[in-house]
Formats: structure tokens, C-alpha cells, sequence
């Protein structure tokens, strides 16, 4: 391969560095703008390099606080400074918006839950995957990941996916969980490698903790391709008589290999249904396998600037809604809410949520649908002389479907929206369909959620 010295302009949104040589983009990972590097051309991916040797290091530049980082795909950001992170984050937002809406004001600088000095065990939910030692690759006798009592012993290794892989490696610590969370899943493994065999526990796939921020409830899902295994029973029934045990087990069922964690069929073992959690004063109850923010301290911060954007005297429409992580704060302070998630499993935790606030159900109303089919009816039964709601749009990665934006900005048309984003590339893209629609960005703030990854959410206000 080609070893050849680049000089390092800017990240992309998957967080690598930006380079230019004779004309070409070239990509490499755990690099900073303003470093020169040594890297070695990766003629099986083209424009991509690997690092060998940081010539001009970054001021920024730091030791990463995880003995895996660099192998493991979780973190891509853990050798940058934390202040830098968010610096950086910020710009990203900027850059990328302006792009594609020029009169777009500037982002405001990066608000963060964590602590600038330890931006540490901030995930409320841990995710781990099983495998078996693969000899001599991720997790295989005399790794790092397996000496000194690591993850990967006899039959069976627990960790996550290497960069850029399916492959699973072992891991021995994941510092950006909640200790709580690691805990437990670490537990868990002990008492599984005690019964795995030199082939592992075929039927073990992966295993969710999560744990509460505002109580001491933590809740386990184990992930199986079937729960025909006794020695999998017989260890977990010995693991949960352990003074770590988490307040609540679940099995869960999923016999297909595709991307999702979960399958369909989930059993609760011990424990109660749901977990519970408090975010601006709402109570919220978790099922094993429905999305929740994964940092809830941040989810918080979310959560306020939507409260602060929203005028009090008006309904609201709050779009992909999820288990009302909006929706509850909002009918709680006296406003009426109309929720709308396709997912069921989402909507009846909002529901439960809804009635262990004690919400009165006439303040927030779910609809479980197709957000693109409910605007498109709601905007086709419009009056005209009826109040229009605000709008708050919380899409996934992917962004908003052309059709609801359209239903939403040019046919309800509210006086106020505000729009979370949890990808500024889709962001930017939507931004510039809705100015076409007569609207003006009054204000951007980007939110950390995730230190140490480039992931960035962003909460835009918006008024016609």
C-alpha cells in the first residue's frame, strides 16, 4: 500500500478526518482538523486511508479513556478533548445548514448534559453481544480483550462489533455506560461462561440493560434465537439471586439474523413490565423492547428547550412522537397534545406514562399511525377559521418524508414549529424544503447526547 503525508481540513458526519490529495477526498478515521498524518492508502476502499503515525499532533488531541477504543465500533471521538468535541460538533451543524439554508442564523454553542471533566458513563442503556472465541481474531485466546479476566472465556465471548464489522470482540470495560448497567451485563455473562460449552450457548445473541436515572430500578432483555436452552434457564435463575440481579428480566425471541435487536415475542421472567424513569416532571415507563432516550439527562435538556419554544395558550401536534417524551411535559404544564407514532409498542408506554402521571387523558390523546397518514388526513379535515396547532417534529435518521413536510408547512401551516434532529445531514435537507414554504429559522442549539461518537442532536425553532 501507499503511504503518502496529508494534512487533515475538517470531519465528516461519520467523524473522520478530511483530506485532499491530487484532487481527491480522502477519509481518515481517529484523526483532528489542523494534524498532519502519515497514512497508508486503502486501495480495497477507495478515497479511504488508515493512520501509521500522527506527524503534527492536534492541541486537542488526548489519551482515549478505553483500552478498546480504536477496535471497537461504539466510540470514534474518545482521542479528541472534550471541550474540542463539542467545538466541533457545533461547527458541524453550522457548516452542513448553512450549506443548504444560507440565511440560517448560527448555531448556538453546543449545550451538554455530561460534565466537561468527565464525560463518562452517561448511557442509561448498555447493549452487548455474544459470540463465540474466534482463534486468533476479536476475542480469541491471548487478545487483549481476554487476558486478565476479560470477556472472552471458555466457549463464549461478550462485547461489541468491531469498526466497520460484524465481527464480535470481547470487551472488558465500556466506560460511556451507566457502571449500573455494566454491572449487571457483566454479571450476567460470568454466570453464562460458567455453563457455555467449547461451542458457546448457540441460542444467546446479545443482551439490553437499562437503567433508571431518578431510581435504583434496572432492567435486563435477554435476546435468544429460542428459550429451549436449560443451561441458559438454569443460569439465569442462579444469576438472579445475585445481589446485582436487576429489579426486572425479560426474554426476548428472535430467531432471524437481520439487523434489529429485538424479535417480536418478549416474556417477562421476574420483575415488573416496564421500567420507570422521570424526565421535566413527567413520569415515563419503559417496555423491554420500545425506544427511549438513551441519555436521559440530555433527553431532559430536549426537552426544556421545547417547552421554552412552544407558546403556552396553543395546542400541538407532536410528530413521531415515540412514548410522548415531548407530549407528557407538555399536557402536564396544561397545553392539549395530540401524539403520533407508528410504533404500538411506543404508544402504549406513553399511555401507561399518561396514567401514572396522572395526565388527564383529555390534555394528551396518542394516535398510533403513519405520521405521513395522519397529516395527510388532518390537513385535508382543516376548516378554515379553525386555530392551528404548533408543531413539533422528532424524526428518526432518516428525516422527515417529503409529504409531511408538504402536509405540514404548506397546507396546516402553524405560526410555530420546532424540529429535533438526530442527524444534521437529513436536518439540512428538510431546512431547505421548508424555507421553500415561507419559513424563517429563529434559532439553532445543538444538544450532546453522545460524547466521544459525532452523533448531534439539534433543536431548530421555526415561525412563518
Amino acid at each position: 500500500m501507499a503511504e503518502i503525508v496529508l494534512d487533515v481540513e475538517h470531519l465528516n458526519t461519520s467523524g473522520d478526518g478530511v483530506a485532499r490529495h491530487r484532487g481527491q477526498i480522502i477519509t481518515v478515521p481517529f484523526t483532528i482538523p489542523g494534524e498532519r498524518v502519515r497514512v497508508s492508502l486503502d486501495r480495497s476502499r477507495r478515497r479511504a486511508a488508515t493512520l501509521l503515525e500522527v506527524v503534527r499532533a492536534s492541541p486537542h488531541r488526548v489519551q482515549p479513556g478505553c483500552a478498546h477504543f480504536g477496535v471497537c465500533g461504539g466510540c470514534a471521538w474518545q482521542h479528541i478533548a472534550y471541550p474540542e468535541q463539542l467545538r466541533l460538533k457545533t461547527e458541524m451543524v453550522d457548516r452542513l445548514v448553512k450549506r443548504a439554508v444560507p440565511k440560517a442564523p448560527a448555531a448556538l454553542p453546543m449545550m451538554a448534559a455530561t460534565p466537561i471533566e468527565d464525560p463518562w458513563h452517561y448511557r442509561q442503556k448498555a447493549h452487548f453481544v455474544f459470540g463465540p472465541p474466534s482463534p486468533g481474531g476479536f476475542g480469541g485466546p491471548g487478545s487483549p480483550a481476554s487476558r486478565g479476566g476479560g470477556s472472552g472465556r471458555a466457549g463464549l465471548i461478550m462485547g461489541h462489533y468491531a469498526r466497520g464489522s460484524r465481527r464480535v470482540m470481547a470487551v472488558r470495560e465500556c466506560p460511556v455506560h451507566d457502571e449500573r448497567g455494566n454491572t449487571v451485563a457483566f454479571g450476567l455473562f460470568d454466570a453464562y461462561s460458567k455453563v457455555s460449552g467449547r461451542n458457546g450457548l448457540p441460542t444467546l445473541k446479545s443482551i439490553a440493560i437499562r437503567v433508571s436515572s431518578s431510581t435504583h430500578e434496572t432492567m435486563a432483555t435477554l435476546v435468544v434465537t429460542d428459550n429451549t436452552d436449560q443451561r441458559l434457564r438454569s443460569a439465569t435463575r442462579q444469576a438472579l439471586s445475585a445481589p446485582w440481579a436487576p429489579s426486572s428480566l425479560h426474554v426476548n425471541v428472535h430467531p432471524r439474523g437481520d439487523a434489529y435487536i429485538f424479535g417480536r415475542e418478549t416474556r417477562r421472567i421476574t420483575g415488573t413490565e416496564r421500567l420507570r424513569d422521570e424526565v421535566s416532571g413527567a413520569t415515563f415507563l419503559m417496555s423491554p423492547t420500545a425506544f427511549f432516550q438513551t441519555n436521559v439527562r440530555a433527553a431532559e435538556i430536549l426537552v426544556q428547550l421545547v417547552l421554552d419554544a412552544m407558546p403556552a395558550d396553543v395546542s400541538v401536534l407532536d410528530l413521531y412522537a415515540g412514548a410522548g417524551l415531548f407530549a407528557l411535559p407538555l399536557a402536564k404544564r396544561g397545553q392539549r397534545v395530540t401524539a403520533v407514532e407508528a410504533n404500538r409498542a411506543a404508544v402504549a408506554d406513553g399511555e401507561a406514562s399518561l396514567r401514572v402521571t396522572r395526565i388527564p387523558l383529555e390534555h394528551c390523546r396518542f394516535v398510533a399511525k403513519p405520521v405521513s397518514t395522519f397529516t395527510t388526513a388532518f390537513a385535508d379535515g382543516l376548516r378554515r377559521g379553525r386555530p392551528v396547532p404548533a408543531v413539533i417534529l422528532d424524526p428518526p435518521r432518516e428525516g422527515c418524508e417529503a409529504v409531511v413536510l408538504d402536509d405540514v408547512f404548506g397546507r396546516i401551516r402553524p405560526a410555530d414549529a420546532v424540529y429535533v434532529s438526530c442527524n444534521p445531514e437529513t436536518l439540512a435537507r428538510d431546512l431547505q424544503l421548508i424555507e421553500r414554504h415561507g419559513y424563517a429559522i429563529q434559532s439553532m442549539q445543538p444538544v450532546d447526547m453522545f460524547p466521544h461518537t459525532p452523533h448531534i442532536e439539534t433543536v431548530v425553532v421555526m415561525s412563518r
